[in-house]
């Protein structure tokens, strides 16, 4: 009892802070390279995000970096976090995403170990780390039957407890995925849906997390449109039912498609004229774009939607959503 109350004692001490809005990246070349980018964009070239982000984004406050399955520590220096990161303002996120999309209890049950292999020498590794940090744990769990869970809920539990008995000053949260139906913004038949595999690690984690990512090629345009609405109807219902604090951990809004690039700019200029609701009802602590720069060689549910998920393009040429999301105030 007393570790549940002590973890919810740093909950409200650390939450209680600066709205956090991150964008997705690590290191970029300042230079615009056209179509052939990322062959011109070698190692030695590249330089960390944050100084593309002091000149351009002067709103922006966090950088996100993905732990997989295959993470190595020099993928993201100890060393260059905080000296090009921390020491400059920015707070480093966290996305642990060990199982991916092979997800499901045969899976979990069969590599739990190798899983928390994984998150116990990123908790170590994250010691290094200096300051404030947030975590946010198996992105997208809610699919091929995690939902019914309860044993994945306990391995949630674990990884909490593991991470902020090394890191008392992280910020630890699970995150689902928003999956239903898109064709209506409050869909709470697919959301209660949810509730057993989250029943008591909901209770302990920091925040909870959500992602929200569409497309032309998987959604159709109102689908798209409706996706800040629909974000705001799942971060109230997440807050009013868990009673925690609330994080976008990633909007992927891809410009792919005609008139791609004018519908994302509406979608991330429409979340920029909710944020004061997403606050007030959601209690959301912040947001973070999944892509800066789009990446061309990215792949996944959404194929060739994948590659233009950034606000710029990967010649270096910012979309019209740039200015939108530029003009963001998180004060």
């Amino acid at each position: 009892m007393r570790i549940f109350v002590y973890l919810t004692l740093i909950s409200l001490s650390l939450v209680a802070s600066e709205f956090v809005l991150g964008v997705g990246g690590f290191k970029v070349c300042e230079n615009r390279y056209g179509a052939s980018y990322f062959k011109q964009c070698s190692i030695d070239k590249r330089k960390n995000i944050a100084t593309l982000l002091k000149k351009e984004l002067p709103n922006v406050n966090a950088v996100s970096m993905w732990i997989t399955r295959d993470w190595k520590e020099e993928w993201y220096s100890e060393k260059e976090i905080n000296d090009k990161l921390v020491q400059k303002g920015y707070v480093p996120i966290f996305i642990f995403y060990w199982f991916a999309d092979d997800i499901s209890p045969s899976f979990v049950k069969k590599h739990k170990k190798g899983y928390f292999q994984t998150l116990k020498r990123f908790s170590k590794y994250l010691q290094k780390i200096k300051g404030k940090k947030i975590v946010i744990l198996n992105p997208e769990f809610n699919e091929n039957g995690i939902v019914n869970s309860r044993e994945f809920d306990l391995l949630q539990i674990n990884s909490i407890f593991l991470i902020k008995k090394e890191n008392p000053d992280a910020l630890v949260g699970i995150c689902l995925g928003d999956f239903g139906d898109y064709s209506v913004i409050w869909d709470e038949k697919n959301w209660k849906l949810y509730k057993p595999s989250m029943l008591y690690s909901a209770k302990i984690a920091d925040f909870i997390a959500f992602q929200e990512m569409r497309a032309l090629n998987k959604n159709s345009t109102e689908e798209i449109l409706d996706a800040p609405l629909r974000a705001l109807a799942f971060a109230t219902y997440l807050h009013k039912t868990y009673k925690k604090p609330t994080f976008l951990a990633y909007l992927a809004i891809s410009s792919y498609g005609k008139n791609g690039e004018k519908i994302q700019k509406k979608v991330v200029r429409d979340f920029k004229k909710l944020l004061p609701l997403f606050r007030a009802s959601a209690d959301l602590m912040g947001v973070n774009l999944f892509h800066f720069i789009d990446f061309p060689k990215h792949n996944g549910y959404f194929g060739k939607a994948e590659k233009f998920f950034g606000i710029k393009k990967a010649n270096g040429k910012p979309k019209p959503a740039f200015y939108e999301f530029k003009r963001i105030k998180i004060d």
